[in-house]
């Protein structure tokens, strides 16, 4: 091995040419200058619709998860619980109907249960953890 080494010369073959690292800063900005150029023409001259077209693939794709999600949901949605669909002149609104008794049937209903006080009733209902807001607006 010692042999090889000997052989070898120990000088580098390879030179840096004169002033090449004082010219360096300059030679690599006039470059970049010149690229930046090159690719602003290149901008200038793609027609507008080139230019807005990864606009035009996010209002796509935003149209179509709208869509998406709004024919989804409404396979999903019970008709009954739909609060309005907006027609074209009209607002057409859908609402559950409460059942509501006649003075006979609550006779009826009283006379069934005598010995149930309003105490006991408000005692329930405070048990039970109806809301009041509920309950009033249905008497």
């Amino acid at each position: 091995m010692t042999r090889k080494s000997n052989h070898m010369k120990k000088d580098n073959p390879y030179k840096v040419p004169e002033n090449y690292f004082e010219n360096l800063g300059a030679q690599v900005k006039e470059k970049i200058k010149v690229e930046e150029l090159k690719l602003n023409e290149a901008e200038e001259k793609q027609p507008l619709i080139v230019q807005l077209r990864p606009y035009m693939w996010m209002a796509a794709s935003v149209f179509v998860l709208v869509f998406a999600a709004r024919l989804i949901l409404s396979n999903f949605i019970d008709p009954e619980f739909k609060i309005a669909s907006f027609g074209s002149d009209e607002v057409q609104v859908n609402t559950v109907e409460i059942e509501t008794s006649t003075d006979e049937e609550d006779a009826l209903f009283i006379e069934e249960f005598p010995d149930v006080t309003d105490e006991d009733i408000i005692e329930y209902l405070s048990d039970s953890d109806i809301d009041t807001d509920i309950l009033l607006a249905n008497l």
